[in-house]
């Protein structure tokens, strides 16, 4: 877009539709910071007082609507995690079906298929979102569910998308899809569940290869009405192989539970080529009352479901479109509603035909003997389905109490919504797990490799909902694969390089993953190697003054030299995060290495790096790219990562709080995509903000100097074929340190800017201009956006110390009436905090496993002088003893607690 065509369409924003979803006026005059370069960044943000209030209040759950021509982007993936990627779609359809094979370059909507173009050439998917649409997609699966409705001797059909319904809503709330159908003609309404099944903890359980297809009925008449109901399937088995000669063959099998269309292929050498493996439909419930067809051969899929004699097998060439599909007819009564449970599964194990060269997935050893995780426990499409439909009401069950649980809350639907959102990585082709057990992820999905650390370090998600995988990272790779005498390579076999904020990033991350677990075993076993990463950086401190100055390689492409806020801050905390875990294994002489250096590093940190209002870079020259004199959004993530893992304070808490309203004042930009621009200097060429929306930048001069950051950068070619490295990047606005940045705020009680920064990027995808369920930096489903998980934990001021047997509560949002879940290392429940008959009472319903707890504490509410506690577990009095430090009250158990799913502990402070 030159620049001619993006102030044309700043007009279309300011003028059209566009504008109603901007929390911001258009930017004044009298409040622009102006730089020596004229950078546009306003004081005064101009948040109205309906912004303000939406940041905390409920509100209503988001719903996209087809009356409004809103669905065309969703695409929300509704498979189990690490077995393919498959979306469906806002009206319903299941499209974009990247489950045959592990590594799928991924087609963009670039005219030219160049992968790099694609991903990178003005922000790719971000800037011009895919669709659902036949056109967008490189090959379709032929799938799909209809209704046929008989009435008055005629009959109609009726596809379970937009062709069939004229008003259709999408309420996502990953991992669950929600979809209802009506038609003003019809006197029965739709409701669809999709999902997969998702227990958090649970990774087996978490990672079917299958699809749940749950739909309800509802008869809004006055009389009877009779109605079928069927699914169809593709035989899509090898996709793309065209170069030998094989046949498709679909049967039925029929069994108590279920009726299952069996789809496999065979031929000469098939086995050893990509796609490789089977996939089924299935309808759970008595198989007497369905109908099904191995083949069908109408083109007209929606009214052939429905045929009366159908093939119990069909073989078919390749050219031919395999399909099968099963139906059932149904009566309902006036007021009636009946559920019916489709399933899509598959079994596409193969890890093999990968590419070779070191930079990719084939540089792993022995990848074309490794398969999906789920291959351990299925042996075929239809073993999955009748897993499934064996267990069918225990999985589906805990799935939705989850949802509710996630729900039952009093934090912004919003909040909650773009929390969670992200985890949806773990369900797209980003993340793969192998059978041995080991986790690998790309950054993005096909890009850049390895399960880099200094891009998952900011993934705060998974370690919280599916600890066991992080801990296994942690032992398997960081401190296993890819460990060389203190050195972590931080990408594995994919690269044999060090990159010293993953490295510190990762120190930090082992503190995080011994406190959600139950014991000290997992830190004893891997503590020699993690003390040794640390003196390995150590080492690199020369004078021990807690600065670091020598070649600092990290995730924004380069290697900076010299001390900045950004590096030493991550240095500081991960001596924390190390003195603390010396303490908690006896290793006193470690600790005290860790503690002489603390001793002087924060105070270094300030006296030279701090200038008053943020921490700056002392780049030794200006021979490379930096950001010197800059604002930087990392420059304190060091005291946020702290945070995460409830580390006493690392940096000194004034500056590091002047720093934070530093962002907020000169990053957060109204308008960021004028911004990227009008600033000259930077030639990036990567866009995730457009002109008209709202972020917090990378890196912004308030003072000028940009030019002496990026030398020569204006110089450089502005041609699209060519990726203009670290410079490029300080323009962006990308969501994952975003999200960092936002949930240090919300620790920080700085809580409107917090979620200020959070609610930006959660409009900017927004259902009507891209796809809400794929957060794309660099590629799709990007792995650094799990960071927003982050924000949830700092809401609800949430710690836990799974050893010690620590549990605490914190909340930052209307602390008097509180309700959110939480996560443990065996456990997930509800916690809720309200004022009660003059009393605080703060409660813990624990809904799934057990939870062993020493200690319990939250914070006094303001205005209440707390001296008693009464502590009962199901209506039992527990002993207790009550601490006060501050206002922050430590329940201290007289021998160890232990709740068990269904239970619920009162704790009442009179």
């Amino acid at each position: 877009m030159d620049n001619s065509s993006r102030r044309n369409f700043i007009k279309t924003l300011a003028f059209g539709t566009g504008a109603l979803s901007l929390p911001i006026i258009p930017l004044l005059p009298g409040c622009v910071r102006v730089s020596k370069k004229g950078h546009l960044i306003p004081v005064d943000k101009q948040l109205s007082a309906e912004w303000m209030k939406s940041l905390t209040e409920r509100g209503q759950a988001e719903i996209y609507t087809s009356k409004r021509d809103e669905l065309k982007y969703i695409g929300m993936p509704v498979g189990g995690i690490c077995t393919g990627q498959l979306y469906i779609s806002g009206d319903g359809k299941l499209w974009l079906w990247d489950i045959f094979q592990s590594n799928y370059e991924r087609e963009g909507p670039a005219e030219e298929k160049k992968w790099r173009l694609d991903q990178f050439s003005m922000g790719g998917l971000y800037q011009k979102p895919r669709t659902s649409s036949k056109e967008n997609n490189r090959f379709q699966v032929e799938s799909g569910f209809a209704i046929r409705y008989k009435n008055g001797g005629q009959e109609k059909y009726y596809p379970l998308n937009k062709k069939g319904f004229d008003n259709i809503s999408f309420r996502g709330e990953y991992p669950l899809a929600k979809i209802s159908y009506k038609q003003d003609e019809l006197p029965f309404t739709v409701k669809l569940k999709a999902y997969s099944p998702f227990i958090p903890l649970n990774v087996k359980e978490s990672g079917i290869p299958a699809t749940v297809m749950s739909y309800q009925i509802s008869n809004e008449g006055k009389e009877d009405i009779n109605l079928d109901v069927g699914g169809w399937l593709e035989n899509k088995v090898c996709p793309q192989v065209a170069d030998v000669d094989f046949r498709r063959t679909n049967k039925v099998f029929k069994s108590k539970n279920k009726t299952t269309i069996f789809m496999t292929a065979a031929g000469a050498g098939l086995s050893a080529r990509k796609g490789f493996g089977n996939m089924a439909i299935s309808l759970i419930g008595d198989a007497a009352n369905h109908k099904a067809t191995a083949r069908l051969d109408s083109d007209d899929y929606e009214s052939g479901v429905f045929a009366e004699n159908g093939a119990a097998k069909a073989d078919f060439k390749v050219s031919q479109a395999a399909i099968g599909g099963i139906s059932i007819s149904l009566n309902l009564l006036p007021g009636e509603s009946k559920t019916l449970t489709f399933l899509v599964s598959w079994y596409f194990p193969y890890y093999n035909e990968h590419p070779t060269d070191g930079s990719q997935m084939g540089a792993i050893e022995g990848l074309d003997k490794m398969k999906r995780y789920y291959a351990n426990f299925y042996s075929d499409a239809n073993d999955v389905a009748s897993f499934l439909a064996n267990d069918f009401d225990r999985l589906s069950n805990t799935t939705l109490q989850w949802n509710r649980t996630w729900y039952d809350s009093t934090l912004p639907y919003w909040l909650l919504d773009r929390s969670f959102i992200s985890m949806d990585c773990l369900a797209s082709q980003t993340s793969h797990l192998f059978d041995n057990g080991r986790f690998w992820g790309w950054e993005g999905v096909d890009c850049c490799p390895g399960t880099c650390t200094h891009v998952w370090q900011y993934a705060q998600g998974m370690a919280r909902i599916f600890p066991s995988i992080e801990r296994d990272l942690r032992s398997r790779v960081d401190y296993g694969i890819s460990y060389d005498k203190g050195l972590i390579h931080y990408r594995g076999e994919n690269g044999k390089a060090y990159a010293v904020d993953g490295q510190l990033g990762t120190i930090i991350r082992v503190f995080r993953e011994h406190k959600m677990t139950t014991d000290n075993n997992f830190l004893a076993e891997i503590w020699p190697r993690v003390k040794q990463s640390m003196q390995y950086i150590i080492d690199q401190d020369e004078n021990k003054d807690g600065l670091l100055e020598g070649k600092q390689p990290h995730t924004l492409d380069a290697a900076w030299f010299g001390p900045m806020g950004w590096i030493s801050g991550m240095y500081l905390a991960a001596l924390k995060a190390c003195e603390q875990m010396a303490i908690e294994l006896n290793d006193k002489e470690f600790a005290l290495t860790c503690t002489s250096i603390l001793n002087k590093g924060p105070k270094n940190f300030v006296e030279k790096l701090f200038n008053g209002e943020y921490f700056i870079h002392l780049a030794p020259d200006y021979n490379s790219i930096n950001t010197n004199e800059g604002c930087h959004i990392d420059q304190v993530l060091g005291q946020s990562f702290a945070h995460q893992v409830n580390l006493p304070e690392v940096l000194p808490q004034k500056e590091t709080k002047k720093a934070l309203e530093s962002l907020w004042k000169y990053n957060f930009a109204p308008d960021a995509g004028r911004y990227a621009e009008e600033h000259t200097i930077i030639k990036g060429e990567r866009v995730y903000a457009m002109p008209g929306e709202s972020g917090l930048l990378m890196t912004t001069w308030p003072y000028g100097g940009d030019e002496k950051a990026v030398p020569g950068m204006a110089e450089r070619p502005n041609d699209k074929e060519h990726w203009i490295g670290p410079g490029g990047y300080f323009d962006e606005c990308m969501n994952g340190f975003e999200y960092q940045v936002a949930s240090h705020m919300v620790w920080e009680n700085m809580l409107t800017e917090g979620l200020s920064i959070m609610k930006a990027v959660h409009e900017r995808y927004n259902g009507a201009k891209r796809n809400p369920y794929d957060e794309v930096e660099c590629s799709s489903h990007y792995a650094r956006s799990m960071a927003a998980y982050g924000i949830f934990i700092a809401v609800c001021g949430f710690e836990y110390h799974g050893p010690k047997g620590v549990l605490g509560f914190s909340p930052k949002i209307s602390p008097d009436n509180f309700k959110a879940p939480f996560v443990t290392a065996e456990s997930w429940g509800s916690f809720t905090q309200k004022m009660l008959n003059g009393n605080q009472v703060a409660e813990i319903e624990l809904l799934y496993g057990k939870l062993e707890l020493n200690e319990f504490s939250v914070d006094q509410l303001k205005g209440f002088i707390t001296s008693k506690v009464a502590v009962f577990i199901d209506g039992n009095s527990v002993r207790a003893t009550l601490h006060k430090v501050c206002s922050k009250c430590t329940v201290v158990f007289d021998e160890k607690t232990i709740l068990k799913s269904g239970q619920q502990m009162t704790v009442t402070l009179t």
